[in-house]
């Protein structure tokens, strides 16, 4: 298991809701534009007009079907926001501090085939759950200021196994999905520079 380190990056928002996790994956940009573009970006990107992305969404929804009896949130075609996937996807906001930092969490079963999501109320039930053979993830968009007149951000996704059989079964999925996952964090990441400098990325 891994503890954050003491320094700047024990400041983040992301320390109070997985400081130990299991497994990690961090990615970063730098950005010609302001905190306030950048947060804003953020808040009104739309992951669904990524041709990548919505083609990696459209391969888990095929893998979904392989379970009937529950209706998967990768199934329908919706709008990705981070405000509609806190809504329709199982997220939920932790934490936002204004153009620096936005956390977001998920509980589930990610290897099955419609995630055994969680549906939580709010950041209190994401830090207080621990039931065996859940995996927890947190993940958040940081932003730190440069000297001159650019913004570094960057995006962390955590994840804590809740026991041995959980996380033997992450552990197969993410040797998987950790190429796909990357690719669509970086691909993220490239939306929200091209949206906040205010240039006209193509899919």
């Amino acid at each position: 298991m891994m503890l954050e380190a003491s320094g700047m990056a024990n400041s983040r928002k992301l320390n109070n809701y997985l400081p130990e996790y299991d497994f990690a994956e961090k990615h970063k940009i730098v950005v010609k534009s302001s905190p306030e573009k950048i947060f804003e970006a953020i808040q009104n990107l739309d992951m669904g007009k990524s041709k990548i992305i919505k083609n990696l969404i459209k391969i888990r929804g095929i893998y979904s079907l392989l379970n009937p009896r529950e209706k998967s949130v990768y199934q329908s075609p919706i709008k990705l926001t981070i405000e509609e996937m806190t809504r329709k996807s199982g997220f939920i906001s932790l934490e936002d501090v204004s153009n620096q930092e936005m956390v977001m969490g998920f509980i589930g079963k990610f290897w099955q085939p419609t995630s055994g999501i969680v549906q939580l109320s709010g950041a209190n039930d994401f830090i207080h759950f621990n039931q065996t053979g859940y995996c927890k993830a947190a993940w958040n968009f940081y932003l730190q200021q440069n000297t001159g007149d650019t913004v570094t951000l960057s995006t962390e996704t955590r994840v804590l196994c809740l026991g041995c059989r959980a996380k033997f079964l992450f552990r197969i999925y993410w040797l998987v999905i950790r190429p796909f996952s990357g690719w669509i964090r970086l691909e993220m990441l490239k939306m929200t520079k091209e949206l906040a400098e205010g240039k006209n990325g193509k899919d």
